[in-house]
């Protein structure tokens, strides 16, 4: 593992947020045209009645971890929350906001640190943190920006009784209710060190973008619940039931041409993750494997067992399976989304 989940919030309504996050509270909702370049945000506004915030449940505890995301606040006051990194719903380090704009990293209330440069209201900034959990030898790096402005080491790091988190809360989990704070969150990543560079450190400022179905592709084996052009059921920005493909054989395979991702100069692509919204209709174990065709190459996930709800089910590709390379725009341009039905 390295590279271990990333959103850009484009491809949910508000609806959705816990088919791939694990917990809601509060007001969380999706703002469609907030992000950075005018998609999807994550909205978590905060007032005297409300704290509203989402966590993501990794898939396995890290001792160690690198976590990066861009971050609007509408008001700045001191002690607020902005991420936890948590260990079974307890918090061993935070990242808080002061009035002044200063960040601090925090454990169980206690200020670690507290940097020398601030973020302004009103604006997004990239915020990238990395830490190791331990009470003794635990360190952190809060970067702003592309810029290192805290770090520590042989600090104590451990709220709880492990030395890891599993999971990370974006929004005003803890704390007092207060004065209308309005958080919005885009472009989010985390990952391990476990993996090949350049995916197992910051990875600077990134951007998330999202590509939908435009053609039917080399695998047309499930069955279409209208027509018989297979793409266009599966096309949504965000999912629904109204129209979809479907089977129930072993093995057999739906693929799909996606839109070009946006031309950028000298962009390194770290990844591509492939999500497909699914559900079963019926008692009885069912599996979805998911992944890419690249040139004649199908790469695809475990066998994932689904459920009567629907919910997203993907799997990362952080090199071209076609080469073992990084991807490129083109490979990318050309590589087709895949679902395959498993047992």
């Amino acid at each position: 593992m390295a590279l271990i989940f990333f959103t850009g919030f484009d491809t949910y309504a508000t609806a959705d947020i816990t088919k791939e996050f694990n917990l809601t509270s509060g007001t969380a909702a999706i703002n469609s045209s907030g992000g950075r370049r005018g998609g999807g945000a994550l909205y978590a506004p905060n007032n005297s009645s409300n704290l509203a915030y989402v966590t993501y449940t990794l898939p396995s505890s890290l001792t160690t971890f690198v976590f990066g995301c861009a971050i609007q606040i509408s008001t700045l006051l001191t002690g607020k929350p902005i991420v936890a990194f948590k260990d079974a719903g307890t918090a061993q380090l935070e990242i808080q906001m002061n009035s002044d704009g200063t960040l601090n990293v925090t454990r169980n209330g206690t200020v670690l640190g507290t940097s020398g440069a601030s973020i302004t209201a009103g604006n997004y900034h990239y915020i990238e943190f990395k830490a190791t959990i331990n009470d003794t030898t635990g360190s952190y790096e809060l970067r702003l920006d592309g810029v290192n402005i805290l770090s520590a080491s042989n600090v104590d790091t451990k709220n709880t009784a492990n030395t890891s988190i599993n999971s990370v809360t974006l929004g005003a989990s803890s704390g007092t209710l207060g004065a209308l704070v309005t958080y919005k969150y885009d472009d989010f990543y985390i990952l391990d060190t476990t993996g090949s560079a350049p995916n197992n450190n910051f990875l600077g400022d990134v951007r998330i973008d999202s590509i939908y179905p435009s053609a039917d592709g080399n695998y047309t084996q499930w069955t279409t619940s209208t027509g018989s052009t297979h793409y266009t059921l599966v096309d949504e920005t965000a999912p629904n039931g109204t129209d979809y493909v479907y089977d129930g054989t072993t093995g057999n395979k739906d693929s799909y041409s996606m839109q070009d991702v946006p031309a950028l100069t000298a962009q390194t692509i770290y990844g591509v993750k492939v999500k497909a919204a699914a559900l079963k209709d019926d008692a009885g174990s069912r599996t979805l494997k998911v992944g890419a065709r690249s040139s004649t190459t199908d790469s695809v996930s475990s066998a994932q067992a689904i459920t009567t709800s629907q919910l997203y089910y993907w799997h990362i590709l952080e090199t071209n399976p076609a080469t073992s390379a990084a991807w490129t725009e083109s490979a990318v341009n050309a590589m087709e989304a895949l679902i395959e039905t498993g047992a």
